[in-house]
């Protein structure tokens, strides 16, 4: 009876620790299925409040919004609107296109005999990337204004700009005894104003010599086509030197804006047509150089003797053209709307005067003394929150200066039909959305040419270091126009916009619409304020301040903070 016992007495422990045991998985897999169903509640109370969001956006489009919703009938151009066209795809910018090659493949180089494909698609793992399609359309500002509720908003925004400039000029006759109308600020901005016309001149030059550069590289290349080697060689050197070339174009002009001592706004202009031209440099050689090299289709059995270049007209007007994504042919307009473009060009001058207002009212008047005069932590918190307001205005009226009213009167003069310049970018709730629709001219080019080539040849399908590439060259590229312009080292704009912003834009897909939404308005707001300010602060305390230069450390730590400390 005890060995019984004593032999029952293990298997009740093991069977007590199998009990055990199991209730500790069965509290875990409740626990996971808990978590579960809450989980799946709450994405599918999400995907419900995005589809009835949907079909009330839906619906407004349908009954006000119709140059949304609708395309014209009948084809031809109102005199209010342009032909959207499709649709299905009047707000989308991209689509997939089939890229086939010719059966007969006449490339110019020798082992051109059996079919390739093009390089995006070398890959059969990789997925295919969009490519950026050209129709005939508005802005949506200018589609969204056909609606009386907007047109009013609209006006509601003319009437404060106007209070605010009646303001202005009140103060100055009344408090200061004169009228200034901001044009202090336009004479010391726009000095040495002929230099910067003379330079822009002659890299148009530059440009336009790049042109017949790359058509005696296509038609050398081509004779070489016997020749591997030879080919290749005159290949690799003609690539060295572009981009050497390139780089030299971006270095002078920095240099000029440092040599020449261009103030803030004449510098601006010079490093924003600079980049702005080695973008369209570089979109022309890209596009037409993968032509080259793959070759041209045979017409009617016919193979061609020489390979297909753009014509110089082609080349010209594309340099001019309100786009930074290069192709032969674009959507024209039947002709040009001269009170829509002069409408835009004075919206133009108007924004331009409100900067001189602001500049004057606001950021000389809060930081034009800094270093002189004493400062402590209360006076520099009211400072930096009475800035927040006026940086928002400078934020949103550079938005619609340059995406809106500029880019749309150079438009309406080349009757450039794809008027699709930014999204809607004020619905965003993540980075992600606001980054692609802030600018869709630039993100375009990104996305064309640095993104797809680093997605294709470098991380082999990574999306994520594709565009964490993205976000530094732009950072950069920013950083750079502000310091050179600014002459000084303050990479405040890299750190908000490379770092800041690039993590905002992994922390936020998830974030709820409205919260999102809410979200980025805020560091919109506040970011821009606090952006302006130190940038303020450094360059009037490295005018105001007589700092002495004793260690590499002093290159480093800004000047508003020596000045104080």
């Amino acid at each position: 009876m005890a060995a019984e016992i004593q032999r029952t007495k293990p298997q009740a422990v093991k069977n007590e620790l199998e009990d055990s045991e199991l209730h500790f998985v069965c509290e875990k897999l409740q626990k996971f299925q808990v978590n579960m169903v809450r989980d799946f509640e709450r994405q599918l109370s999400s995907m419900i409040e995005d589809v009835l969001q949907d079909m009330r956006q839906r619906e407004l489009r349908l009954h006000e919004f119709r140059n949304f919703a609708q395309s014209s009938s009948n084809g031809k151009r109102s005199s209010s609107s342009l032909n959207f066209g499709n649709n299905n795809s009047t707000w989308h910018n991209r689509q997939q296109i089939s890229k086939k090659l010719p059966p007969h493949d006449i490339s110019d180089s020798p082992k051109a005999a059996t079919p390739k494909k093009v390089s995006e698609t070398s890959a059969p793992a990789q997925r295919r990337l969009p490519d950026k399609v050209f129709i005939a359309r508005e802005s949506y500002l200018t589609a969204l204004l056909q609606v009386d509720h907007m047109r009013t908003i609209y006006h509601i925004f003319y009437i404060i700009l106007v209070m605010f400039l009646l303001n202005v000029v009140l103060h100055d006759y009344f408090v200061e005894g004169h009228f200034n109308l901001g044009l202090g600020t336009f004479r010391s901005g726009l000095q040495r104003l002929h230099w910067v016309l003379g330079v822009w001149l002659l890299e148009h030059v530059f440009v336009l010599a790049l042109y017949y550069a790359f058509r005696g590289w296509a038609l050398v290349r081509h004779r070489l086509k016997k020749q591997n080697s030879l080919q290749r060689f005159w290949s690799h050197s003609c690539l060295i030197m572009y981009i050497s070339s390139q780089l030299v174009f971006g270095y002078v002009s920095c240099t000029l804006c440092l040599k020449f001592r261009l103030p803030f706004v004449s510098a601006c202009v010079l490093l924003l047509e600079s980049t702005r031209l080695l973008m369209k440099m570089h979109a022309f050689v890209r596009y037409n150089a993968e032509r080259v090299i793959v070759g041209k289709l045979k017409t009617d059995g016919k193979s061609v003797g020489r390979p297909f270049l753009p014509s110089l007209g082609c080349y010209v007007y594309f340099l001019f053209a309100p786009t930074l994504i290069y192709r032969d042919n674009y959507p024209r307009t039947s002709h040009i709307r001269w009170p829509f473009a002069i409408s835009r060009l004075l919206e133009v001058v108007a924004i331009a005067f409100l900067y001189a207002f602001i500049h004057e009212r606001h950021i000389s008047e809060h930081f034009a003394d800094y270093g002189r005069e004493p400062l402590n932590t209360p006076q520099l918190i009211v400072k930096l929150f009475g800035m927040i307001l006026p940086s928002m205005v400078i934020f949103l009226c550079g938005f619609y200066l340059i995406l809106h009213s500029w880019l749309n009167f150079t438009s309406e003069l080349l009757r450039f039909g794809d008027r699709m310049f930014y999204k809607d970018w004020w619905t965003s709730h993540t980075y992600d959305a606001y980054y692609r629709n802030w600018n869709v001219v630039v993100h375009d080019w990104l996305y064309e040419y640095v993104y797809r080539d680093v997605y294709t040849h470098v991380f082999k399908g990574s999306k994520v270091g594709a565009s964490l590439t993205v976000f530094m060259i732009s950072a950069m590229v920013h950083e750079q126009v502000l310091g050179f312009a600014l002459r000084m080292f303050f990479p405040v704009m890299f750190v908000l916009f490379g770092v800041v912003g690039v993590t905002l834009v992994f922390l936020m897909r998830r974030a709820p619409k409205i919260l999102g939404n809410i979200f980025l308005w805020f560091s919109l707001i506040s970011g821009n304020g606090m952006l302006i300010s130190l940038y303020a602060m450094e360059y009037y305390a490295r005018q105001n301040c007589e700092l002495k230069i004793e260690g590499w450390t002093d290159y480093v730590i800004p000047a508003a903070w020596r000045c104080y400390h």
